[in-house]
């Protein structure tokens, strides 16, 4: 029959080890729930930071599209615009050249009809009976200068006529120097290099769960406290008179 220290004690030791057990089991599904709390943490972060790269590297392609395609607009209104301003140096120089043909065929006009009025008046001093002499002379030379005088008059109407064309045309083509380079500055280059994608997001590594304790060290901590136990109630010798050691 035992006898109530060796139960005692080794209730004792027994409640020890359980709990020591449990304890540790207790201690090592923290540690799991631990571990896996964080892994989920870690995935949740690496399917957001994809998600948020992605979304950024599609809002800098939305921009860059938005970019390259104002360019392209602006390319394309470019030469339309100077297609427009060379037909409109076209009409200039054709409604130039025009009044120019006009004030030249004037002055031409206006020549001949000298020349004819200078023969007219030469001829009605032949006419006339005149005797020939000095007053016939001075009268033939009156025409002639008279001739003289309206033709210089009509060749400076022309050369006025001739360079004021050429100050408009050099106008004109001012004007539509000026209308292509206002054009040509208004050409965007936002797009100029396309943008990068976001660095590539790191996997996270995954922790290993522990592993589960061995019960070794609670069943042996049971013991010692057996073993106390006894000592403790029994005396020191008590395990050597229970076990008939020595």
């Amino acid at each position: 029959m035992c006898e109530p220290t060796l139960i005692f004690s080794a209730a004792m030791g027994g409640m020890s080890a359980i709990s020591g057990i449990q304890e540790q089991n207790r201690a090592h599904r923290a540690q799991v729930d631990a571990v896996n709390r964080s892994n989920a943490m870690a995935r949740q972060k690496y399917i957001n930071d994809i998600q948020i790269s992605a979304y950024n590297d599609q809002q800098k392609l939305n921009v860059f599209d938005a970019q390259l395609n104002a360019d392209v607009a602006s390319q394309e209104a470019y030469f339309k615009q100077k297609e427009i301003n060379q037909i409109e140096a076209n009409r200039a120089i054709e409604g130039a050249d025009q009044e120019l043909r006009e004030k030249l065929n004037e002055q031409m006009f206006a020549s001949q009809a000298n020349l004819a009025k200078a023969i007219q008046a030469q001829g009605t001093v032949l006419a006339s009976g005149m005797a020939s002499g000095q007053s016939m002379l001075l009268e033939l030379g009156q025409a002639e200068r008279e001739l003289g005088f309206e033709q210089a008059q009509i060749d400076a109407t022309v050369f006025d006529a001739t360079r004021a064309y050429g100050i408009n045309r050099y106008g004109i083509d001012l004007d539509q120097f000026a209308a292509d380079t206002s054009a040509k500055n208004s050409i965007t280059t936002s797009a100029l290099i396309a943008p990068s994608a976001s660095f590539k997001t790191i996997r996270p590594i995954k922790q290993n769960a522990p592993k589960k304790p061995s019960i070794l060290g609670p069943i042996l901590g049971g013991i010692t406290t057996t073993v106390g136990m006894g000592s403790a109630i029994g005396g020191e010798d008590y395990w050597q008179r229970t076990l008939n050691i020595g």
